[in-house]
């Protein structure tokens, strides 16, 4: 018996639509059917023998059964645990997770448009490049082919995910105000970043909840590498005098800020207090470690992936903040009582 008719019978039986009998079976996460309703389609589908075929269903609505997973850096330590969030939860959805590169989407390369063409992924989870700004995306994505946005903060064209960054920036500064620091300095990402247009805005907030002046030499704005924090260190030399306390807005710029304190003989903490966001193996093997602010790096690549499931099945467009569990300081060794303690 040919499988629609089967799912028809099926339907009939358990008294709803076809549609809801296929969702059922294929365990759409998008599906919102009472308990009972599910239990009543999975009997009626025993009772008829029926087997659902995932390859046939594959054939028939030209799904790989992949999603693409494309970063600027597969050997950073940030993606490494957004990576394993989107595998896990992608495999809760009977999916599988490519690993690629966000330079696939360059037309020059367009090896992100070959898979797509090629029906071997169904969608893409994408993480722009610092130096990409947000409209840039639409026309490099492959026409007609879902995807979300990591790290990126209410993106007009697609679906986007990402950490409460401001809060992140805000509980950084926070911790070092509390530590009886007033004169407090950022080394930001690019200005056109999303995420580091976030952390600004909340260490400028937690700033002035205290009270205290903002000194805008003190805030660079250079990007998120161990060079670029090298280069703000550098930046923020050539305008004595140095604050007592920064707060990095990247652990991988954390670890460049910290080599180029230690260069320039600044004794950390002693002389200067670090915090960064991201809590990363990084923030551990550092010398002195780094006090970090841990955000929830899983959790976002888990429900970008959960968020494309739900395009992919035809849901609208929608911006998620991940804010459980929210940002908290984690304390190692570059952080030291302020001359207000």
């Amino acid at each position: 018996m040919p499988a629609v008719t089967r799912l028809r019978d099926a339907a009939e039986r358990a008294g709803v639509s076809v549609s809801v009998v296929s969702r059922v079976l294929s365990e759409d996460p998008s599906l919102r059917v009472r308990e009972d309703t599910r239990a009543r389609v999975l009997l009626a589908v025993g009772e008829l023998g029926y087997t659902h075929n995932h390859a046939g269903r594959a054939l028939r609505l030209r799904w790989s059964g992949a999603i693409a997973l494309l970063v600027p850096d597969m050997n950073n330590a940030i993606f490494a645990e957004v990576s394993r969030g989107v595998e896990i939860a992608a495999g809760e959805a009977d999916l599988v997770m490519l690993l690629g590169r966000s330079e696939w989407l360059d037309p020059d390369n367009s090896r992100a448009a070959r898979l797509c063409q090629q029906g071997r992924v169904d969608g893409l989870i994408v993480q722009l490049r610092d130096e990409e700004k947000s409209p840039e995306i639409l026309g490099m994505l492959p026409p007609q082919v879902p995807a979300v946005l990591i790290n990126w903060h209410q993106h007009r064209g697609l679906s986007s995910v990402a950490i409460d960054d401001e809060e992140a920036g805000r509980v950084a500064t926070a911790f070092l105000l509390e530590l009886g620091h007033r004169d407090i300095g950022l080394v930001g990402g690019f200005e056109q970043t999303s995420t580091a247009r976030a952390r600004e805005i909340g260490y400028r907030r937690a700033l002035a909840d205290a009270g205290v002046a903002r000194r805008a030499g003190w805030t660079t704005r250079l990007g998120y590498t161990p060079e670029a924090g090298r280069a703000a260190f550098a930046k923020l030399l050539e305008s004595p005098p140095l604050p007592t306390a920064i707060v990095v807005a990247n652990v991988n710029a954390a670890a460049g800020v910290l080599a180029a304190a230690r260069d320039a003989r600044f004794a950390v903490p002693e002389q200067l207090s670090i915090v960064t966001v991201h809590d990363t193996w990084i923030a551990d093997h550092t010398t002195p470690a780094l006090t970090a602010v841990r955000v929830p790096t899983y959790e976002l690549g888990a429900e970008a992936a959960r968020t494309l499931t739900r395009v992919m099945h035809g849901g609208r467009k929608q911006h998620v903040m991940v804010s459980d569990p929210p940002p908290v300081v984690v304390p190692r060794s570059t952080h030291a009582p302020g001359p207000y303690a």
